[in-house]
């Protein structure tokens, strides 16, 4: 299976590099708000925005992950204390049982 995936990455690669050699010739001038960018070819600006893409992706991957283990530690604490819980309310039936005996004990 590992080979099919990368042969399609290989193709994929390529295709790529096909087609920022077709458009290498035309250029495009940028335009934000008041900057205005000198001219680059067509392919520049496609891996350029393509790569700061890929970052903002990045940035937005990693809030999640750092927001999914904030909540696993906070259930893994809840579920802690629960287990204590549950472990005391257990412990209470078998102490109260022991001392019934012992005083059952102590009348014979």
């Amino acid at each position: 299976m590992w080979v099919v995936r990368w042969i399609l990455w290989v193709l994929l690669l390529l295709f790529v590099i096909y087609f920022g050699a077709e458009n290498s010739s035309q250029t495009v001038r940028i335009n934000f708000i008041k900057w205005q960018s000198k001219e680059l070819q067509l392919w520049i600006v496609m891996y350029l925005s393509f790569g700061a893409g890929m970052l903002v992706w990045l940035f937005a991957s990693i809030y999640k992950v750092l927001q999914s283990k904030n909540e696993i530690r906070k259930l893994n604490k809840e579920n802690l204390t629960l287990k204590k819980e549950l472990d005391n309310l257990r412990n209470i039936s078998i102490e109260e049982e022991s001392s019934e005996l012992n005083e059952l004990e102590g009348e014979i």
